[in-house]
């Protein structure tokens, strides 16, 4: 059994970590149950754009609550650089295979923040529970 959760946000850059509450164009809440029967997240897809001359950043994805046998788990989200005298993108996708116990029943929330220099982004993030 295979189970995929995604929560997606237009996140103005931040050093601190904020929910992820919206899927597209739906409020969602920014946790969830993990489901009976789950026992690990076995991946967890990061997608995230920006635009705008002179911005970088480098992304973090924080998946924490108290099914989380291990305790949070932060992962690096796609690093970018968009030169200063340009103006344009920075697009990119970020894919682990991971192993995350986690305890059926309990809550799930995925977050996101930045390190150092933030950019307001897109982002999509989505794991893969089984």
């Amino acid at each position: 059994m295979a189970i995929v959760v995604t929560r997606t946000g237009v996140v103005a850059g931040s050093t601190s970590f904020q929910a992820l509450s919206a899927v597209a164009g739906a409020t969602v809440s920014s946790s969830f149950t993990c489901p009976v029967g789950v026992s690990a997240i076995k991946s967890i897809s990061i997608g995230q754009a920006g635009d705008g001359a002179g911005e970088e950043t480098t992304g973090l994805v924080k998946i924490s609550g108290n099914a989380m046998k291990d305790g949070d788990a932060i992962f690096t989200a796609v690093a970018a650089n968009v030169n200063g005298t340009s103006t344009g993108a920075f697009m990119g996708n970020m894919q682990y295979s991971t192993d995350l116990k986690v305890t059926s029943g309990n809550s799930i929330e995925l977050s996101y923040a930045q390190v150092g220099s933030t950019a307001t982004v897109d982002l999509a993030v989505t794991i893969q529970l089984s």
